[in-house]
């Protein structure tokens, strides 16, 4: 998993952003806590849209079927299993149910899937259970992916627009005014 920097309630670089005078008082977009597209709770250092910009790179980098295939290819070859998964009931069912989905799970995803699981069958059959599971990961993580990109875009856009405006910050209180 990825995500934005988010400065957590109660933590120290919650305190020290505030001491800072970067945190950012709290509306619903930057109290949500959701690190792929509310991050940045705060004033940051370098400018907003390089930073969405390096983050939209990793996501499309990591969330890219070869890559994310390639990975679970490699774990199908460092599991080290004594005995091959028994199959229960229901197991090929969702295994086709994965197939069907897979295919509609956008460009150069079948393939990738299916370089992956023959390179386990082929290299450690006992490992094909767990990369399966693996791999239905990607019918969420692919199209969340894609979905956190298109909210990085417009992000970066309206700040290219000049549309963005970060919210107000949020000033420290002195000790003596601070309600007991």
């Amino acid at each position: 998993m990825v995500g934005l920097l988010y400065a957590l309630p109660t933590t120290q670089l919650t305190r020290r952003l505030l001491a800072e005078g970067r945190l950012f008082s709290g509306n619903e977009h930057t109290q949500s806590g959701d690190q792929c597209t509310a991050g940045l709770n705060f004033k940051t250092q370098r400018p907003r849209q390089d930073i969405l910009n390096d983050y939209r790179t990793v996501l499309a980098t990591i969330y890219a079927p070869s890559a994310y295939f390639g990975r679970v290819r490699r774990l199908g070859r460092m599991l080290k299993r004594e005995r091959a998964h028994r199959m229960i009931k229901g197991d090929l069912r969702s295994f086709i149910r994965l197939l069907g989905r897979i295919h509609q799970a956008g460009p150069g995803t079948a393939g990738s899937f299916w370089r992956m699981l023959l390179d386990c069958a082929w290299h450690n059959p006992k490992a094909l259970p767990y990369v399966i599971m693996t791999s239905a990961l990607y019918l969420h993580l692919g199209p969340f992916s894609r979905q956190v990109i298109a909210e990085i875009d417009r992000e970066i856009a309206d700040i290219d627009r000049g549309h963005w405006h970060a919210p107000p910050l949020m000033h420290l209180m002195e000790p003596e005014l601070i309600p007991a």
